[in-house]
């Protein structure tokens, strides 16, 4: 299944919108407020080179259980966030030495429904900025 339009959109229980990603994703300008539910085993969502500014909100929605709640799922579901191979990710509260094209792990042995992590690119050629953390994420070696 494709990921879904953000006109598919709903509200976690929080109140936040969110659009459930169901397969590998390159986000854009247009998934910005939007948190990204990633709802399949081993989840890759790739932030856009630096020059596409926006911020994106990635989730760790678990896989689903059969008949689940939209937003829901099971813990131990592997979430990587991805940049550009000349970016690195930059900011606190993750793990792991900064190096140019090193994903961010929300690895399966740590992770619960609910993890996250806020990106945001300003246009800095650096690389992408880490923002608010919830869970246990790490750099990729």
């Amino acid at each position: 299944m494709a990921n879904p339009a953000n006109s598919t959109a709903y509200r976690l229980p929080d109140g936040r919108l969110a659009v459930n990603v169901t397969e590998a994703k390159t986000l854009a300008a247009t998934d910005c407020g939007y948190v990204q539910n990633v709802i399949y085993a081993s989840g890759v969502v790739t932030v856009p080179a630096t020059a596409t500014q926006g911020r994106w909100v990635v989730r760790n929605g678990g896989v689903p259980a059969t008949g689940g709640a939209a937003g829901t799922g099971s813990d131990g579901n592997l979430i990587e966030v991805d940049c550009n191979g000349s970016d690195t990710m930059q900011g606190l509260n993750v793990s792991g030495t900064a190096s140019d094209g090193k994903k961010l792990s929300n690895t399966a042995a740590t992770a619960k429904v609910g993890d996250e992590i806020v990106i945001t690119n300003t246009g800095n050629t650096d690389g992408p900025i880490i923002g608010d953390v919830k869970g246990i994420w790490a750099r990729e070696a």
